[in-house]
């Protein structure tokens, strides 16, 4: 639609002034005309001196004056000024070779063939295929190899039929008896095979020069055909009707000169009618076949051979309708299915080509526009009218883009225009007349309905030499856009530079988990009444490429905002487990804990992701611990307690980790379904300074057994701590007076240092 409101808007800019143009060269038009009937009315009315002075000026003159109307065409207008300035080229060649054969013919010597003025008249053919050529060229943008075959296929069948039943046996004497004179009908005849070819390639939008320039070589075609073949036979008299058959194809080159430029444009024929003229060529080359069969052949081989064709053809258009449904399915695969724009998956593709364009030096902008209180219509409305109003809104868009500007829906009510060659100037004002133009009324569901937007701009390569890059730039400027409640907003480094690095760090998370750039430091957990190392509690690293090591605290808030933690979860997960079994395989039995997130406890199915996982790598239930947080139990007890019951029923440790942090809750404790007891480290690291805190200890510690839960103090960072937890008969300290968190294999050669000695 884009595309044809241009042309059109195209054709009214550049029709007026080149009519205006045409004036004088359709008024010289007309007198030569006028002249050339003059002198063949002159010529018909009798042998008299004057008449005949008369008749041969005005045919001189018309000649002429052709070349200088066809110079004046490419003077006065300047569309396909290469192509008339070739016409007259080639026109004026044929008036130096008609006047050298004048002057040569008046001599007193017959004519010995072939003579200098030949070589001016065969010029004329080159000429006017490079004419003809440029021509095409100037209504095509691209020619494909269907093209160039259709054009052949059209052309030599063309050239085929009129040598069998129209110049053939014309043309096949003067071949036997006039050689020379033979060439001319042959290359009139490759002019129109030439352009008949040209005519299928372009389709309806050949314009009325293609067809006056058709007419005036098909005439050349057969009056240098009835000239061979009158040389041939001696029967040519000079000044006959086919000097009249020379003058009135002139005329119609003349008249191709008058024709309006047409607009870059073809119209070819869409869908299986592309086959129509291929399809009748071909079957009237069968024609022909077995025309030659019959006549000179074996009838029975002919047909049988036509039979056989006509069944090829008859796959092949079947083969065209296989291949258009693959093509109908490859382009609903890249289209929006409600509104029928290009949906994400053409965006990002052309994406790629706007990189390239950037890269050459080009520019480009994304605006990203999203339709303010849409949701409000489909709450009031229903749906329904909501779906019909995006169906409306990208007619309604187009109308402003050029025919290169691609206008998609990324989802919802979004929308994305990209513009190749475009500032920040020209992207303003675009937004502003999008935003104008959803401003005025939609009817819908009888009533008016009228939509404001909000429109995020990034312009290439200013603010990034990446379209997906500006993309996520023209969406924060967007969001800008719509809290400022204006129409549009250019992306600002400054003001949206860290919702932009937000984007970045999420996307660069996700290639973590995905790819492996997340590691496992192993914290040692000591049981206090056997002096032994009996677990570890699994921590999660980032081994990020640019910014080093990083801990948790770096990007789990990142994780949880950006819906993460369920994968970071898992990843964490399987590589604690398979660790766990490594350590299994070299004979040392430990105990693994891992952090679990929100996401996981409102899962009902992460349960038997981690009976999947403890059966992949062959570790007991009772070797895996999962540690869950006050507040993540408070958010949604009800099914927490379910999916932590089913993990409970596979045999895997619960430990509630950070206790005393949260909102606490005596009764939730008592109905959870857990094994551990974790206090958190601000209390255990103050106890020897706090009464306070030391009571907390104390009173959990003892609340903990009541409950038969293991009771594991965190935060043992001396050795006075780790003394006192034992004397009040903590279960299990955890802390950096043991060992930091370290690498796997860190962690081993630890192991083995270390003296198996009960702490008293």
């Amino acid at each position: 639609m884009v595309q044809v409101i241009t042309h059109a808007a195209r054709r009214r800019r550049t029709r007026q002034p080149a009519d205006r143009s045409l004036r004088a060269v359709r008024v010289s038009a007309a007198v030569l005309a006028s002249v050339y009937l003059l002198s063949l009315a002159a010529h018909g009315l009798g042998d008299d001196g004057v008449l005949a002075a008369l008749a041969v000026g005005g045919k001189w003159l018309f000649i002429v004056g052709l070349t200088g109307l066809l110079v004046l065409r490419a003077v006065t207008v300047p569309e396909d000024r290469a192509v008339w300035l070739l016409f007259a080229a080639a026109v004026g060649s044929y008036t130096v070779g008609s006047l050298g054969y004048a002057l040569t013919n008046g001599g007193p010597a017959p004519i010995i063939r072939p003579i200098w003025a030949d070589l001016a008249f065969i010029a004329f053919h080159p000429l006017a295929a490079a004419a003809l050529f440029r021509l095409l060229r100037s209504r095509m943008r691209r020619l494909t190899s269907s093209m160039w075959l259709d054009a052949v296929v059209t052309g030599l069948t063309a050239a085929a039929f009129a040598s069998a039943f129209a110049i053939g046996a014309y043309l096949h004497t003067a071949l036997r008896n006039a050689l020379l004179v033979a060439v001319y009908p042959i290359a009139d005849l490759l002019l129109l095979v030439f352009i008949a070819g040209a005519l299928a390639v372009i389709g309806r939008g050949a314009g009325a020069a293609w067809w006056w320039l058709t007419a005036g070589t098909a005439l050349f075609v057969v009056t240098d055909t009835v000239y061979a073949y009158q040389v041939a036979h001696g029967t040519y008299v000079i000044g006959g009707l086919l000097d009249v058959g020379w003058g009135l194809a002139f005329v119609c080159y003349g008249m191709a000169a008058c024709q309006a430029p047409r607009p870059r444009t073809s119209v070819p024929l869409p869908g299986v009618r592309a086959l129509v003229v291929p399809g009748l060529c071909a079957i009237g080359a069968l024609v022909l076949l077995l025309r030659g069969y019959l006549e000179d052949g074996d009838p029975l081989a002919g047909g049988l051979a036509f039979t056989a064709v006509v069944a090829a053809l008859a796959r092949t258009a079947l083969t065209f309708r296989e291949v258009r449904a693959l093509a109908d399915s490859q382009h609903q695969a890249r289209t929006d299915e409600l509104t029928g724009l290009p949906n994400r998956r053409q965006v990002f593709e052309t994406f790629r080509a706007a990189d390239a364009r950037m890269a050459a030096g080009g520019t480009a902008a994304v605006l990203v526009m999203d339709l303010d209180r849409f949701k409000e219509i489909n709450d009031s409305l229903g749906h329904g009218v909501g779906d019909a109003l995006l169906r409306e809104v990208g007619p309604r868009l187009a109308g402003h883009l050029r025919s290169g500007d691609l206008l998609a829906r990324l989802g919802g009510d979004e929308f994305v225009v990209l513009a190749a060659d475009m500032d920040e100037d020209g992207a303003l004002a675009l937004a502003e007349r999008l935003c104008a133009t959803l401003a005025r009324s939609f009817r819908l569901a009888g009533m008016a309905l009228s939509v404001e937007a909000s429109v995020g701009i990034a312009i290439g390569p200013r603010h990034s030499r990446h379209a997906e890059e500006l993309l996520q730039m023209a969406d924060l400027a967007m969001y800008a856009a719509k809290a400022g409640r204006s129409c549009a907003v250019v992306y600002d480094e400054e003001r949206h530079g860290s919702g932009r690095y937000r984007l970045e760090a999420v996307a660069q998370l996700r290639r973590a988990i995905t790819e492996g750039e997340l590691v496992l430091h192993h914290q040692p957990k000591l049981s206090l009444q056997t002096g032994r190392v009996d677990g570890v509690e699994a921590l999660v690293r980032w081994q990020h490429p640019e910014r080093g090591l990083l801990f948790p605290d770096a990007f789990i808030e990142l994780a949880e905002s950006a819906g993460l933690m369920g994968p970071l979860t898992r990843r964490v997960l399987d590589a604690a487990l398979a660790q766990r079994r490594a350590w299994a395989d070299r004979g040392r039995e430990l105990t693994v804990a891992v952090n679990v997130s929100p996401s996981n406890l409102v899962d009902e199915g992460f349960p038997d992701e981690v009976a999947g996982l403890l059966a992949r790598h062959g570790v007991p239930a009772t070797a895996l611990v999962l540690e869950v947080t006050e507040s993540l139990l408070m958010a949604d007890r009800e099914r927490a307690v379910r999916v932590l019951s089913a993990l409970r029923e596979t045999g895997v440790g619960i430990s509630i980790d950070d206790y005393g942090t949260g909102y606490s809750s005596l009764a939730y404790l008592a109905s959870l379904p857990v094994t551990e007891l974790k206090l958190d480290r601000t209390f255990v690291s103050a106890m020897n300074d706090s009464d306070r805190s030391a009571s907390i200890v104390t009173s959990t510690l003892q609340l903990a057994h009541a409950l038969g839960l293991v009771f594991v103090a965190e935060g043992a960072e001396d050795r006075a701590t780790v003394d006192a937890l034992a004397a009040l008969g903590c279960d299990v300290v955890q802390g950096y007076h043991l060992s930091r968190p370290l690498p796997a294999e860190q962690l081993e050669r630890w192991l083995q240092a270390r003296t198996a000695t009960p702490v008293a």
